[in-house]
């Protein structure tokens, strides 16, 4: 019934990867290049930077994240000297968040929003305290080189309220904040020393202690290369198989990195990651086709019955999480590569050309952070643009039952049908608002004669497009899209002007983080 000027967009744009402000729906975005940061080595992925070793907790006192029911509430602590050396975690039950009439993504992100405004540990139900010292180098064997070499003592302890937080989600948390605290404040301090961690941790029963070189601890090492050992050191005590597994990377509200993980912990824990989302339009870039008044057509696919999850849905997205370290971009171009066979943008990553008039996929535009009940993601958003004189769609069929090209105003009605469905059965992941039934009914009028206007423009097509379902996930992200498309002027219908209108008046909170693509300008 609702049209979707009655949803709210349970999504949130960010404004910049080192900013924590808050806007409202309509505000101005900053079009400033931006691009995602790590802990790891605070550096931003491209253009000229600083390569100093930059304090997270100085640079962002306070933040925040998500795992299972959980928002996380992240923040420093000083001893008598004004120097950090106490690192907290209070864990808040979302239901703190809980209001009428909104979905389980949408208290999500309130939460993920407010948390790091909390005092103290105000209803925190459990708090996880990580301390660090240096100490002395018992046993200098442990080390590669005897000489300036230092050793320091993690401990992390949990302390409970009365709500009992699962003991495996409180042993994975505690290995985090172990990264957080070793590559930003310990490295900061011990700079070019071989330095090494002895860490005392909680267990699934018990607490135990592990040695590890604080070098390990990084991404890459000296010479670039992944390196997850560390990592996995860490991770073996709670489960050897899952060391053994794909390493991704635990983020906060911002999209910086908090630690990494084996990938069935996200999973399991629903715990905040990074990832992308990607359109792929056929032989225009999506921009200059919208530029010049032409309607592009973008890639559109339907899922196999015999998918685990979301069996014969619909997406208008390439996506995927990225491995730790990994840039965002190189996620993407991956990705593509796998899942539609569209290897170009693999090919000129590789070959390192930074041209965008030879590499078909964009630069990164916006990031938005997406919640559902069994995913929470900060995606980053780009475009691929399939010539397909040069190169052809193909895809695993155990992955995927059908595939085609469809006109850019059909995948935004069925979208916006799709999402009526969903709110109409109540488990739109996003919030509903009440409109009067009068709003409602024009809406569905509306809709209506576009239906039919697309039909006697296109034709079916053997595809009823008006009963497609698409996954929730990435109706979030197009509605994501949509709104910065809005934001950029590049979407000056007017039906769509109302709809943005609509949204405007409601009280959702929104971070903003766009990123310009230079194609544009």
């Amino acid at each position: 019934m609702a049209a979707m000027a009655t949803k709210f967009i349970a999504l949130v744009l960010s404004m910049s990867s080192l900013s924590t402000g808050f806007i409202l729906p309509g505000a101005q975005l900053s079009t400033k290049p931006v691009v995602p940061s790590h802990c790891w080595n605070m550096m931003l992925t491209s253009g000229a930077v600083d390569n100093s070793c930059t304090n997270l907790m100085e640079a962002a006192p306070m933040s925040s994240s998500l795992a299972s029911s959980y928002a996380i509430r992240i923040y420093p602590s000083n001893n008598i000297e004004g120097e950090c050396n106490e690192l907290k975690w209070a864990l808040h039950s979302l239901s703190h968040w809980e209001q009428s009439n909104q979905g389980e993504g949408t208290l999500a992100l309130r939460a993920l929003s407010d948390c790091a405004q909390l005092d103290g540990r105000a209803d925190a139900v459990c708090t996880l305290t990580c301390q660090w010292t240096q100490s002395d180098l018992a046993d200098p064997s442990l080390v590669h080189s005897n000489a300036d070499a230092c050793c320091w003592s993690i401990n992390v302890a949990a302390v409970e309220e009365d709500e009992i937080v699962p003991r495996e989600l409180v042993c994975v948390l505690s290995r985090i904040m172990v990264q957080s605290v070793a590559t930003s404040q310990i490295a900061s301090k011990v700079r070019e020393k071989e330095t090494l961690l002895r860490i005392t941790l909680p267990l699934l029963e018990g607490e135990g202690c592990q040695q590890m070189l604080l070098s390990d601890l990084f991404p890459t090492d000296e010479r670039g290369l992944p390196n997850n050992s560390g990592v996995r050191h860490l991770f073996t005590p709670l489960n050897s198989q899952h060391a053994n597994m794909e390493i991704v990377d635990m983020v906060n509200q911002q999209g910086r990195v908090l630690g990494s993980l084996p990938r069935p912990y996200i999973h399991t824990w629903n715990i905040l990651h990074r990832g992308i989302g990607m359109i792929v339009s056929k032989d225009v870039d999506i921009f200059k086709a919208f530029k010049s008044g032409k309607t592009p057509e973008v890639y559109v696919h339907q899922r196999t019955s015999t998918k685990r999850i979301f069996p014969s849905l619909f997406d208008m997205f390439v996506g995927g999480v990225s491995s730790s370290g990994e840039d965002a971009q190189w996620t993407a171009a991956r990705e593509v590569a796998e899942e539609l066979g569209l290897k170009r943008a693999l090919d000129a990553l590789e070959n390192k050309q930074e041209d965008q008039r030879i590499n078909p996929l964009s630069e990164e535009l916006f990031q938005c952070t997406v919640c559902t009940s069994y995913n929470r993601c900060v995606v980053s958003m780009f475009t691929y643009t399939c010539d397909t004189a040069l190169e052809s769609i193909t895809w695993q069929e155990e992955e995927v039952a059908w595939g085609d090209y469809v006109p850019y105003d059909i995948v935004t009605l069925a979208g916006e049908m799709s999402i009526d469905r969903l709110v109409e059965k109540g488990v739109w992941p996003g919030s509903g608002c009440h409109n009067e039934e009068s709003v409602n009914d024009a809406n569905d009028a509306q809709q209506e004669s576009t239906i039919e206007e697309l039909k006697n423009k296109y034709g079916n097509n053997n595809q009823p497009w008006d009963t497609w379902d698409f996954v929730p996930d990435g109706l979030l992200v197009w509605e994501a899209w949509e709104s910065f498309l809005r934001r950029e002027g590049y979407n000056d219908d007017p039906i769509a002007e109302g709809q943005l209108k609509a949204k405007q008046t409601k009280d959702v909170d929104l971070v903003a983080r766009t990123i310009a693509d230079d194609r544009r300008s």
